[in-house]
């Protein structure tokens, strides 16, 4: 019995073809996980199932068909048996295309495609078999269609991809309109506007106005140097006039009411005398005061 390193090895001869390089449902490069495709109706009794690389992508819209269709397995996580090995080497991208988009007439999902996207036309292939071809299946069973007549089938189909989408890439083409020559009418009218511009271009213009003339210039006053002419003095304020003199004859106001105040009820009430200054006494004064009686 085989070890997984031997099986391993053998899947990686048949991933270094160039058809097995590509997913076999979409561009995408570099494929690590494949899906052993059950026998469709047609083929011989006991015939293997035919094994195609897939990217990760794919392989989760392969696993969703169900065992009765696909059974999907990873090149490096999952480990393999001899008639798992056997069965990608029965089949291969270049095969399995052959038969199940023998009339294929739809552009395959892209890289970025959607999974419902990818999805539909997976099922289209495998599950409703919309392009699959028995007449094809027959031949690689029977041995008439040889590894070079299955690419020529596969360049026939590309070819006639290529012829149904060549009219629209023509549709899509910008058609320029070839430029006319102007009318007479509209020439007359053309030269005619030629010629009023070149008159108005050809009136003098009217001169500018005259600048008015800047005003003179200060005269600069450097203050640190000692020629510069003495500041001229501001003239000095006149003296203001005196206060005319009181009249010679003038007689002293008397007032009436200097030595009266006002009381809280209102009634003037003569001034109180002011206390008089205590005297010093001598010491004979002081002694009779004592002595008196």
């Amino acid at each position: 019995m085989a070890s997984q390193q031997q099986l391993k090895k053998r899947l990686k001869v048949l991933m270094a073809k160039p058809e097995n390089m590509v997913c076999s449902d979409c561009p995408e490069r570099q494929p690590r996980w494949a899906s052993l495709i059950v026998p469709p109706p047609g083929s011989p009794p006991g015939a293997l199932p035919m094994g195609a690389f897939m990217c990760l992508e794919c392989s989760g819209s392969h696993r969703r068909l169900g065992v009765h269709i696909s059974f999907v397995r990873s090149v490096n996580l999952d480990s393999w048996k001899e008639k798992e090995v056997l069965a990608m080497e029965n089949g291969g991208n270049k095969k399995v295309n052959a038969i199940f988009e023998a009339h294929l007439r739809v552009p395959k999902p892209e890289v970025h495609a959607s999974g419902p996207e990818r999805e539909r036309f997976i099922r289209d292939k495998y599950e409703r078999r919309k392009f699959f071809d028995a007449n094809v299946l027959q031949q690689f069973y029977s041995g008439q269609l040889a590894a070079g007549q299955e690419s020529s089938s596969e360049e026939e189909s590309s070819s006639e991809e290529e012829a149904a989408a060549a009219p629209k890439r023509r549709s899509k083409k910008k058609v320029v309109a070839p430029i006319r020559a102007p009318s007479e009418a509209a020439q007359k009218r053309i030269d005619a506007r030629k010629k009023r511009l070149g008159q108005v271009a050809g009136t003098p213009k009217a001169a500018p106005p005259a600048a008015a003339p800047p005003p003179p210039a200060a005269a600069e006053v450097d203050l640190l140097g000692f020629d510069a002419p003495a500041p001229v003095a501001a003239p000095a304020p006149a003296p203001a006039a005196a206060a005319p003199p009181p009249p010679a004859d003038a007689s002293p106001q008397l007032d009436l009411f200097a030595n009266m105040t006002l009381s809280a009820n209102g009634t003037p009430q003569p001034k109180a005398a002011a206390p008089e200054a205590p005297t010093k006494k001598s010491n004979d004064d002081i002694l009779a005061m004592f002595n008196t009686g």
